[in-house]
């Protein structure tokens, strides 16, 4: 499946808000820390997904789920992975905890 263009992904944002109003905040927040966790990937590999530039200085290694317990409602994002002995954890999310805390640092950045 082709990611989604900036204004992609706000126009499907701004709709789940609109049709579902505060049902959709969790849908919605799990879609841009996805996104967010994929450009860093993106950014940290120097190279995009599909890419094959020779600066590259490893590998997309696929996604993991981690579900993170909110107010709102459990959400489960999928962590991007890498190999080729680059270590990685996406900034948005604090590694090893599964509450709302993990989303606090993320949410105070946006």
């Amino acid at each position: 499946m082709p990611h989604p263009t900036q204004s992609e992904l706000l126009n499907t944002v701004l709709q789940l808000f609109i049709r579902e109003g505060l049902e959709g905040f969790a849908e919605g927040i799990r879609l841009l820390v996805n996104e967010a966790m994929r450009r860093e990937r993106a950014a940290i590999l120097q190279a995009a997904p599909y890419e094959r530039p020779e600066a590259r200085l490893g590998h997309a290694n696929g996604f993991k789920p981690k579900t993170v317990a909110t107010c709102m409602a459990p959400i489960t994002f999928s962590i991007p992975q890498v190999r080729d002995g680059i270590a990685f954890y996406p900034s948005a999310l604090d590694k090893g905890v599964r509450c709302e805390q993990a989303l606090k640092l993320a949410l105070a950045e946006m």
